[in-house]
């Protein structure tokens, strides 16, 4: 696919109990790009992310995954090309070793075993995990799941990252390692998140849904700066960009905060 693109034209899905996830969704991702996707629980973001790479057929409308409008003809190359981390790193985890999952998707494109030992090496390296390589997956924490899942799709090579939820579950160092990483991704990176911080770090677009539909699609700093978009959204401002209550409540009442006295900063010397 010579252009990495991910475009969604007027995409729908209810599920079989009738719930409408996706009602009506467009947009269009560029090569290069690192996009956003927030909104409250249910707002639709797993099911739409769950399209981009084919996990879910649309019931009406298009995915466009490079030159081509995604189909079961076509899933084996965009799936190449996608790389993509459920919300559930036990939905990716399966082989007896953290190395067997890592390996699994090179092998299936029929790499030689010299360049599988050399993409599984790599991208274990490059989340932090090799000294996991050689333990069960499931005697893995709820973060070293989500690492090595990472990994497995580091060692695919994709062009596009679609990641539900990349930070859940992990501690404040992990979480660290995860923005670097991503930051040093420079293809296409899609990110499904709660995380409005992680967003503020590596997205400079951020598409808002709420109710299977999309409310907005803006600079980031834009959609954080809208109070009544996100109170409609059922979203908060990441926490960096809310005031702070403590340093708030220093300021006396009804007092111009350019006007300080000094006997408002310093405490009066008591006498004896």
């Amino acid at each position: 696919m010579s252009h990495h693109i991910v475009a969604v034209q007027d995409l729908h899905y209810t599920y079989a109990d009738g719930t409408p996830a996706v009602q009506g969704i467009s947009f269009r991702i560029e090569h290069g790009e690192s996009v956003a996707i927030v909104g409250a629980n249910g707002a639709g973001k797993s099911t739409l992310l769950r399209h981009l790479n084919g996990y879910l057929t649309p019931q009406h409308g298009t995915v466009q995954i490079g030159d081509f409008a995604l189909s079961k003809e076509l899933l084996p190359q965009v799936r190449r090309t996608v790389g993509m981390l459920f919300q559930d790193p036990d939905d990716q985890l399966f082989m007896p070793t953290v190395r067997d999952d890592v390996a699994f998707g090179p092998l299936n494109l029929g790499l030689p075993p010299d360049e599988v030992e050399d993409r599984v090496t790599a991208a274990l390296q490059r989340v932090g995990a090799e000294h996991l390589a050689d333990r069960p997956p499931y005697r893995l924490s709820s973060g070293e799941k989500r690492t090595v899942a990472i990994a497995t799709i580091l060692s695919m090579q994709p062009q596009i990252l679609v990641m539900d939820e990349p930070s859940s579950g992990l501690d404040p160092a992990a979480r660290r390692r995860l923005i670097e990483l991503l930051a040093s991704f420079h293809h296409t990176r899609i990110i499904a998140t709660h995380d409005l911080d992680l967003v503020l770090d590596l997205c400079t677009r951020t598409i808002v849904i709420h109710q299977g539909k999309v409310m907005a699609d803006r600079p980031t700093l834009e959609i954080f700066d809208d109070a009544d978009l996100l109170r409609r959204s059922h979203l908060e401002a990441p926490l960096r960009l809310q005031s702070c209550p403590i340093c708030t409540k220093r300021l006396p009442p009804h007092r111009d905060p350019e006007a300080h006295h000094h006997d408002d900063l310093v405490e009066p010397h008591s006498h004896a």
